[in-house]
């Protein structure tokens, strides 16, 4: 398995749910993580009540000087799955984009859904914190469209 020098971005797989938790987990082992959350009202027959859910359900960004060990101590922490890696091993994720999505960070709007858009067209985000970003659509739900960004 190769391990890029210095310090990098990683994308790591959690289970779902568990992003908070891992958070705490990878603060406690002195490793920076990335996970970007935002509140939505749930809309319940009785109540109203404000969830916090998060940018990219199932993942985390983590910054790390990886290599053998450092690698394996990040896999142990609960909740963790895997990193995103191809045959080479864990790749690192560049400086830019991981500035584009520390957009969101402070990002209050609403997000807005079209229905004249289908899976497989591509697409320029026109307003808010990745305006400018182009992308293709992966998935269309009812309330939520999945688009894919290099």
């Amino acid at each position: 398995m190769y391990y890029y020098p210095g310090e990098n971005w990683y994308a790591i797989r959690v289970k779902s749910r568990f992003e908070s938790l891992v958070e705490r987990c990878l603060t406690i082992k002195k490793v920076l993580s990335l996970n970007l959350t935002y509140q939505v009202l749930s809309k319940r027959k009785d109540r109203k009540k404000l969830l916090t859910k998060a940018f990219f359900p199932g993942y985390m960004f983590i910054k790390s000087e990886l290599d053998a060990e450092k690698h394996v101590e990040i896999l142990k922490s609960q909740g963790v799955i895997d990193f995103v890696k191809n045959s080479l091993g864990p790749q690192p994720i560049p400086e830019d984009q991981i500035d584009n999505i520390l957009k969101l960070k402070d990002y209050e709007g609403k997000v807005v859904t079209f229905n004249e858009f289908a899976q497989g067209m591509a697409v320029k985000i026109v307003q808010g914190p990745l305006k400018g970003l182009q992308g293709v659509i992966d998935a269309i739900r009812r309330d939520l469209i999945k688009i894919s960004i290099e």
